[in-house]
């Protein structure tokens, strides 16, 4: 299974880019693309990555190959048992309202993403889970940094994440497994004999 970049390293190319947008925003742009089953060519999605980082000049060839590395771990993981996707962020030894910043904004670039790969989809045609997970992972995006780094704000930042990814999963499988499981004829009928 591809690894994702390190989150230090990425952070650190993309503000050498001159990017304001964080790597996990990033990946959540590149993660809300693959849940519609978009993002799988590589010109296409470093565009798209580009457009929401307003580098119209593009990403540059280190930060690109990163984000490909995102996009490939990120399309394992979904592929998956579902047990495989990681989101891209800070790691447990930074401060607590660093990470709860950065899954807020994982969480804005799964919208983007998904906004993206999925326009010209009415919200109707979305099952009644995606829109449930669409409207909690946008309240996450709007989230706010903690005043306290105790033990408690840890698992509920914990169990928050885990909901994204969890909410990520189904709906990439709504979108994209069963659409593709789903036979393009219905099956014909058995011989009487």
């Amino acid at each position: 299974m591809s690894d994702l970049p390190d989150f230090e390293r990425l952070a650190q190319a993309a503000s050498a880019a001159g990017l304001a947008t964080s790597p996990s925003e990033l990946h959540g742009v590149i993660c809300g693309l693959l849940a519609t089953g978009h993002g799988q060519e590589d010109a296409t999605l470093l565009g798209i990555l580009s457009a929401h980082a307003e580098q119209p000049q593009g990403l540059g060839a280190d930060l690109g190959g990163d984000l490909m590395e995102c996009r490939d771990a990120a399309r394992e993981g979904f592929a998956g048992t579902g047990l495989e996707l990681v989101l891209l962020l800070p790691g447990g030894e930074e401060e607590l309202g660093l990470r709860v910043a950065a899954l807020g904004q994982w969480a804005e670039g799964f919208l983007v993403g998904f906004g993206t790969g999925a326009a010209g989809i009415n919200d109707s045609q979305l099952s009644p889970g995606v829109q449930e997970a669409l409207s909690d992972l946008s309240a996450i995006s709007q989230v706010s940094t903690p005043e306290d780094d105790d033990e408690e704000q840890e698992q509920l930042l914990e169990q928050v994440t885990e909901h994204c990814r969890v909410s990520a999963l189904m709906i990439y499988t709504d979108l994209v497994m069963k659409p593709a499981a789903k036979p393009d004829q219905a099956p014909s009928k058995p011989t009487r004999h």
